[in-house]
């Protein structure tokens, strides 16, 4: 595919100009371009790292999309480990896009609505109702998952956390058996943790969390299931590969190194 046709997709796709540095400073969009005009192959990934550039040059992509981003609101000096990063992009020829807000507040290819849909199927879920909750910077990306089917708390550790591919990490504060209700935050949403227990969901399902919130956490008697960030933050850019692939043809692989 063109790689111009491919990136005016993406930036109307993604809504890319409704996101100014204001909202979000992660300059979502092209971030290193390439002398290539023609995009065969797509690497896709969460992180902008260097063991993955080292992934992208093995495997031969064209472009690398990614979620978490190589240049912030400034622009740092091309020197030590960011020197290394950007030349192994440029001498290559690998494109890099990187999107995060809008990514994460996308209704189709986002983590969290991705989480709640996975959530779903699992469970078989019959009878339930979805809606979005709580904005950042402006715009709604978390959601609220109610069901009728009642399911051992348990299995979010046993079943639902392997299948996701998340850590394994279960706090059953609310010391309740059975769950109805969950809350889905990907990344870091402790301050969701209060709005999730007066709105009476059983469970926040969120990515991290650091000693001291989980102290409260537990004084709070909310129940929690870690996943990590990286790993509540991989489903949105396998959507969006997948979404590119069915739409465009166009080959797409994942780079998959935590660290």
């Amino acid at each position: 595919m063109e790689k111009i046709k491919l990136i005016n997709y993406l930036d109307d796709y993604l809504k890319i100009k409704d996101f100014d540095l204001q909202m979000d400073d992660s300059r979502n969009w092209l971030q290193v371009d390439s002398p290539k005009t023609e995009i065969k192959k797509i690497g896709y990934a969460v992180d902008a790292s260097t063991y993955i550039f080292d992934m992208a040059i093995e495997e031969k992509v064209d472009m690398l999309l990614v979620h978490h981003w190589i240049f912030w609101a400034l622009n740092y000096v091309m020197t030590e480990r960011h020197y290394e990063r950007m030349s192994k992009l440029i001498k290559n020829d690998i494109a890099l896009y990187a999107c995060h807000l809008p990514l994460d507040a996308h209704p189709e290819v986002w983590n969290n609505i991705g989480i709640a849909k996975a959530f779903i199927n699992i469970f078989w879920l019959k009878n339930y109702t979805i809606e979005s909750f709580d904005k950042y910077h402006g715009v709604y990306i978390w959601y609220w998952l109610k069901f009728e089917e009642e399911m051992h708390i348990s299995t979010m550790q046993s079943i639902f956390a392997p299948q996701m591919g998340f850590e394994k990490k279960l706090y059953n504060f609310g010391k309740k058996e059975f769950i109805k209700s969950v809350a889905i935050v990907s990344w870091w949403g402790w301050w969701q943790a209060k709005e999730a227990l007066n709105e009476r969901y059983d469970l926040l399902i969120t990515g991290e969390g650091s000693h001291g919130q989980l102290l409260m956490a537990k004084e709070m008697k909310q129940s929690i299931l870690l996943g990590w960030h990286r790993e509540t933050e991989k489903i949105g850019v396998k959507l969006l590969a997948h979404h590119l692939n069915k739409e465009f043809g166009i080959e797409t692989i994942f780079l998959d190194q935590k660290y």
